[in-house]
């Protein structure tokens, strides 16, 4: 049988092929950036480049992450769309550095289209991806009160089971790109290991 999801959200996942050479490239100065602030937000309890980077000792070329992104997010839009989108990047893209003990709170990005991550530097047997919060959560906690032998069996980490659950986190890898609505809540949990996970992040619109 054929799958056709209907009312949902979504996320689209690509692997970013020149991940290892932007680490080369970028990645210490990140974590140079890191050392010199850990905690470099305004209101979150991780160090990012998004609350502004004068008082960092290095800048980064985030013209170097646009350029590499662009072809994936043309491709997405087309496969979405089935043509050609022009879009542009809201604000400025940002990197993330989570420390142990570090995560982000749940929030969303409205004021653009779609978001986008680059797991820059990840170990999925340490890290856990973005978290997205099912909007449809009263309905989840309703199917399952309601017949608990429909969803037994189901798999919170498989996605085609994901309505019947609060959270869904994808499955992801050093180097995977995700794509979705700006407007799903999505969180990062706590980093519990010594192992720092960096993250690029960006939102854009269409025009």
């Amino acid at each position: 049988m054929e799958r056709c999801n209907i009312f949902s959200p979504f996320y689209y996942k690509t692997h970013i092929g020149e991940t290892e050479y932007l680490k080369q490239i970028h990645l210490e100065a990140m974590l140079i950036n890191y050392e010199a602030f850990p905690h470099h937000s305004h209101d979150w309890n991780v160090h990012t480049s998004y609350s502004g980077d004068v008082d960092l000792p290095y800048k980064i070329n985030f013209e170097h992450f646009f350029l590499t992104y662009a072809p994936y997010i043309d491709e997405f839009l087309f496969e979405v769309y089935g043509r050609g989108r022009d879009w542009e990047v809201v604000d400025n893209i940002w990197y993330n550095v989570y420390g142990k003990g570090q995560d982000g709170m749940q929030h969303t990005h409205l004021g653009s289209d779609f978001s986008a991550v680059h797991y820059l530097k990840f170990n999925p047997q340490v890290h856990t991806g973005t978290t997205f919060v099912n909007p449809r959560t009263n309905e989840a906690h309703y199917y399952r009160n309601l017949s608990p032998k429909a969803v037994e069996g189901m798999n919170e980490n498989n996605p085609n089971h994901s309505l019947y659950f609060d959270r869904f986190t994808p499955q992801v890898v050093e180097g995977d790109f995700i794509i979705f609505p700006s407007h799903l809540d999505h969180l990062i949990y706590k980093n519990q290991s010594d192992d720092l996970r960096v993250t690029m992040a960006m939102n854009f619109k269409l025009m």
